[in-house]
């Protein structure tokens, strides 16, 4: 049975109604997506947030939150985590949702020649900063979410974070982060984007040179720790393998949905229970308290092994026996 995972629950983006306005007088513009308006601007959030005292989500991302293919775990969040009705309550009550592109994300067509494409994208990625109401981040969730997982985990960090000096803040992290040795993930966005490079013949990739050691504890224990992340979507491999690796279960017999599922589940329970082990000692390791602009780089680069400056993420060099360079 072939298992179409990829294509279907983790990928789908049919279902998913956009449009963006402007509300008058203020000239605020927002980005609708399943009844939740995020604001475009990360300033006029700030605003909003210093009027209400509530803290920022702020969804940082490769493509555009309105477009059809932006990167996989963006359009996976769209379909499923932002759809759920404890999301949009914890977004309208709790939360001012914001988002942004760091840009565009990569893609890759299959053209069949008698009118057939196949689009995918390659590399990317999501994070969601939490922000206090002077913009700085106090919290962040790369990667993919159910909301059985998501939901808890955010409103303890508004509870305790949300009005917490900078000090109080990187204590809060320190008490909770501890070094794990391995980090497999994007397993969601493996399922979408190692099946396409499998077909392509290419080889796994080279990402980024890690930052060498600091001499400071904090922040060398935390460097050790995200060198052990690893963006598992860089192998090629085929949808049998991807669920195997993913689920640790037997597919037989199973339907692509349920597949799916499984796999993000799988992710969630990744980025729960071991990532966010690293972004507790990231956070912990800083000595104050910084933008979500501010923490680009350590949070695509260092963790997520994103080469975004790179002008071809990287894939230049994926070597691709029968085709030009």
């Amino acid at each position: 049975m072939k298992h179409r995972f990829g294509l279907s629950v983790l990928a789908c983006t049919s279902i998913v109604a956009i449009a963006a306005f402007s509300l008058a007088g203020g000239r605020v513009a927002k980005t609708t997506v399943h009844g939740i308006g995020w604001f475009n601007s990360f300033e006029d959030a700030k605003q909003e947030a210093k009027r209400t005292g509530k803290p920022i989500l702020f969804l940082s991302m490769f493509g555009k939150l309105d477009e059809p293919m932006p990167c996989a775990n963006a359009r996976t969040l769209r379909a499923t985590l932002f759809k759920d009705p404890e999301f949009k309550k914890l977004v309208t009550d709790e939360v001012i949702p914001a988002w942004e592109m760091v840009r565009a994300v990569p893609h890759i067509t299959i053209d069949f020649g008698d009118g057939k494409k196949i689009t995918r994208t390659a590399r990317g990625n999501a994070c969601m900063y939490l922000c206090n109401p002077d913009g700085k981040v106090v919290d962040a969730y790369p990667g993919i979410y159910t909301a059985k997982d998501f939901i808890p985990m955010v409103e303890e960090s508004v509870k305790d974070l949300t009005k917490a000096n900078a000090d109080d803040v990187i204590a809060w992290h320190g008490k909770r982060g501890n070094f794990v040795r391995a980090v497999p993930s994007t397993l969601s966005k493996m399922a979408v984007e190692s099946p396409t490079l499998n077909v392509m013949g290419a080889r796994p990739s080279a990402t980024i040179t890690p930052p060498k050691a600091t001499g400071d504890p904090r922040r060398d224990l935390f460097l050790r720790a995200a060198r052990g992340v690893s963006d598992m979507s860089l192998n090629p491999m085929s949808p049998d393998q991807i669920a195997e690796f993913a689920t640790g279960e037997p597919i037989a017999g199973r339907s692509p949905a349920d597949v799916g599922q499984l796999i993000l589940k799988a992710d969630s329970q990744q980025n729960v229970n071991r990532m966010r082990a690293v972004i507790h000692l990231w956070l912990a390791s800083e000595k104050t308290l910084l933008t979500p602009a501010e923490a680009r780089d350590t949070v695509l680069e260092t963790i997520l092994k994103i080469p975004y400056k790179d002008p071809y993420f990287g894939l230049k060099e994926i070597e691709v026996p029968g085709t030009p360079n």
